[in-house]
């Protein structure tokens, strides 16, 4: 399984936005900076996160993103799930998905309760403490 470029954009976006966390906010210049990454990009990635109320921006020239809620209560699962299309690594997942009776459903079940269970186990005031390596 290969998780998107977005993912790994957006969980180092997250970071920064964590150090900088509950103060400050982080312009969109210097997050494409330090991440070096295009403008648009980045504003694709904090649209997704955004929506599931991970980040939020102030617009305007003194504007910036910065984290919706503390790192400790932010899980690495919550990131990687809104920019991964909630994880759903085939269609045997979903709640309600089309595939009820297939013999490998419940691989496939189990491998991304796995995922799921172990990214939800991470926070991102861990990922600043260094406690995850």
């Amino acid at each position: 399984m290969k998780l998107s470029s977005k993912t790994h954009y957006g969980l180092i976006a997250c970071h920064i936005l964590a150090k900088s966390y509950p103060d400050g906010q982080v312009s969109a210049s210097a997050l494409e900076s330090h991440i070096s990454v295009s403008g648009k990009y980045l504003e694709k990635i904090m649209r997704m996160l955004s929506k599931r109320d991970i980040v939020s921006a102030n617009r305007g020239a003194s504007g910036g993103y910065y984290l919706s809620r503390a790192p400790k209560d932010i899980s690495i699962g919550e990131i990687v799930r809104a920019l991964e299309d909630d994880m759903e690594i085939i269609e045997c997942v979903k709640d309600g998905g089309k595939c009820k009776c297939c013999p490998s459903s419940g691989v496939w079940k189990r491998l991304y309760k796995g995922i799921n269970d172990l990214l939800d186990s991470m926070t991102l005031q861990e990922m600043i403490d260094g406690k995850l390596h």
